[in-house]
């Protein structure tokens, strides 16, 4: 352990560092959501390419996210979070000049690993600087405003990015994240001293983020191939059960290593295995949903970008104005109130759009649906996230924190792979609707078996 510098308030124009904070977290969340709109729109600008292949410029970035989303949070700590910070967004605005000139999908894939990475290290670095910053006064009105714009970010991805396709092309999809990244780049080192923990962390261990990125890999590369192969084929299954058993082998390893990624001996407390499983298997649902959804109004439907990214938005608009309301509420009700209704409206809402929505478009019925979706999500997701740590001693808050994202961004992909591919090789939109929706509720329905003996109300923690 080596000495630490003490963290350095915000002395000067705290509007503009909290901004400047909330502008570098949300290039996640728009980059990961622009996606959703942007990928009709690559797949018209190398028509040479198959779906499979294209897919992975989506898919890389959460992969890659899932291997080294924990240590950069370590890095941050030992490093300095400024100084993190700022390598981060440098490195995002790198990828994304490299992403608006790629001339070719090869190249795409590459920068978006890039964005991944540097992703990983602004979410990390930017909290942290957050929490190790603000005054203490302010501190639950910032942690406010920036669960707001976590989800918000998400929803301004889609419009605005249809807005730009339409407008400029593709590329725009990249080049929209410079002007963010400049600012932060500029602001950050005049409001922000640097920061660092009092205690460095070692670095994790880098073979079990390697497993993590190659089980990903190998399950997601069965199911985006799943059409070219056939879901019989030795191949599919061959990739899919290599990766659920690198994942077994990760298991075995985090167990027994000093340092691991993830700090899997935290599942013997109930509620954060409960939680993280809950989590692991409702997410693969809602991004699904989130991106096969888009995929099918755009392609099938003949809605343009700018259409398809504000009909999709409010889903997830309210998921992240909803978050912030229920959170206030479910640290003194307990979680699995908010968590069990909320399945119940998703699901149900699923089902009435799988009956309502065919070959036709169905606007009224769509965009309700979402922002009802949505809804049930903003119960669901933050509720899953706080009882993941809710037993948890403080100090270990950030192992904790580092498996829930963990297990976020690998359902993420698996969730985008499976959407992507039931919306772009049905032959119709009626099956391609067919193959979501039931994805969407057999998925959300196996979660309940561990979301539903989750307790976090207050005699069970004073207990």
């Amino acid at each position: 352990m080596t000495a630490a510098a003490a963290p350095q308030p915000i002395t000067r124009h705290p509007a503009v560092g909290l901004t400047a904070l909330i502008t570098a977290a949300s290039l996640t969340g728009i980059g990961l959501s622009i996606m959703t709109v942007g990928y009709p729109a690559l797949g018209e600008a190398f028509p040479g390419t198959s779906d499979p292949t294209l897919s992975w410029v989506t898919n890389i970035f959460t992969i890659v996210g899932a291997a080294t989303l924990v240590p950069a949070g370590a890095l941050a700590d030992r490093v300095g979070r400024r100084r993190m910070l700022l390598f981060g967004t440098s490195l995002f605005l790198a990828g994304s000049v490299v992403g608006g000139l790629a001339p070719s999908v090869g190249v795409l894939i590459g920068a978006r690993a890039v964005l991944a990475v540097a992703s990983s290290v602004i979410n990390t670095a930017a909290v942290a600087l957050l929490l190790a910053t603000m005054p203490a006064n302010r501190l639950p009105l910032a942690i406010g405003i920036w669960a707001v714009a976590g989800g918000t970010s998400s929803a301004v991805g889609p419009p605005v990015g249809g807005l730009m396709i339409e407008w400029q092309g593709w590329e725009w999809m990249f080049w929209l994240n410079v002007p963010f990244c400049l600012f932060v780049l500029v602001a950050v080192p005049l409001v922000y001293g640097e920061s660092r923990s009092a205690e460095t962390r070692a670095l994790p261990d880098p073979v079990g983020g390697a497993m993590v990125a190659v089980a990903t890999a190998l399950v997601t590369l069965g199911i985006v191939q799943s059409d070219p192969w056939g879901w019989l084929d030795w191949k599919m299954a061959g990739s899919i059960l290599g990766g659920l058993a690198m994942f077994g082998v990760f298991v075995q390893r985090s167990l027994h290593h000093p340092n691991p990624l993830v700090e899997l001996r935290m599942f013997r407390i109930p509620n954060v295995r409960r939680s993280n499983l809950a989590m692991l298997i409702f997410a693969s649902s809602w991004f699904g949903m989130f991106f096969g959804f888009t995929v099918i109004i755009i392609r099938s439907w003949g809605w343009t970008p700018i259409e398809g990214g504000f009909a999709i938005a409010p889903l997830a608009l309210f998921a992240g104005l909803v978050g912030v309301l229920i959170g206030r509420i479910a640290h003194r009700t307990g979680h699995r109130m908010f968590i069990l209704p909320g399945t119940a409206i998703y699901v149900g809402t699923t089902m009435v759009l799988w009956v309502v929505l065919g070959e036709e478009p169905n606007v009224a019925a769509f965009v309700i649906g979402m922002a009802v979706i949505g809804v049930a999500t903003g119960m669901v997701f933050p509720s899953l996230i706080a009882a993941a740590v809710h037993d948890v001693p403080p100090h270990q808050h950030s192992l904790a924190t580092g498996i829930n994202f963990t297990a976020q961004r690998v359902s993420t992909t698996i969730g985008v792979a499976l959407g992507l591919t039931f919306a772009t090789t049905a032959a119709s939109a009626s099956q391609a609707i067919d193959l979501l929706m039931g994805m969407v509720v057999v998925t959300a329905l196996l979660s309940l078996p561990f979301s539903s003996r989750i307790d976090t109300r207050h005699r069970q923690a004073s207990s």
